[in-house]
């Protein structure tokens, strides 16, 4: 997606020699890195020595952004590097900008799920349901783009859909009840989409077993 070529870590460094017998970097801070901007993915696999000699390859006033879970795969090598760096977890709310959902779109209070129990939005439903969304913007692009192809304004059936993100986009497109749903997710997906699109996702169901 960038354009540019994804690399180990071990490899964007240069190293010579193998793991464990004393091979060195040849990336360091008389040899730097030449970007501006680097992304390092599943950081929690980092070790604190492997972490040092990246820290000395990134050049002066480039910026360093970490992507990883704490909770996935721990390194082999001594230390917990993203852990011990993490400050703080985002907020659901950040979690919900992040991904370009209204603010407060998974706070929907007590909610009644299918087997008639009331339940109280908890914030680890809320984490769980974002993380399994899907981001608004690109996909707000591509459906602009395909309502683009339709000369009236369109109906768009949305199976399984997790928190309301489809739905949200095509109904801002295509206006009002413009888009039946269904989900089989989890219960508190649910009750997010039937909070904030409305509805049920019955309609749907009968029209799928048709």
């Amino acid at each position: 997606a960038t354009g540019h070529e994804a690399k180990t870590i071990h490899r964007l460094l240069e190293y010579v020699g193998s793991p464990g017998t004393g091979g060195s970097f040849m990336r360091n801070e008389t040899n730097a890195l030449e970007c501006d901007l680097l992304i390092v993915d599943e950081a929690s696999m980092i070790d604190q020595i492997l972490f040092h000699h990246l820290l000395k390859a990134v050049p002066r006033g480039a910026s360093l952004i970490f992507v990883g879970d704490v909770n996935q795969l721990p390194s082999v090598s001594p230390g917990n590097v993203l852990k011990e760096m993490i400050v703080r977890r985002l907020t659901p709310l950040e979690c919900e900008r992040l991904q370009g959902f209204p603010d407060g779109w998974t706070d929907i209070g007590d909610y009644i799920d299918s087997k008639g129990k009331k339940k109280h939005t908890a914030d680890t439903a809320r984490y769980r349901a974002l993380g399994n969304s899907i981001a608004l913007p690109p996909w707000r692009w591509v459906l602009s783009r395909l309502c683009r192809q339709c000369k009236t304004p369109a109906t768009m059936g949305s199976l399984f859909d997790g928190i309301g993100g489809f739905p949200l986009i095509w109904e801002e497109i295509n206006g009002k009840g413009s888009c039946l749903w269904a989900s089989e997710i989890e219960e508190f997906a649910i009750a997010v989409t039937r909070k904030r699109i409305g509805g049920d996702e019955s309609e749907l169901q009968q029209n799928r077993s048709r």
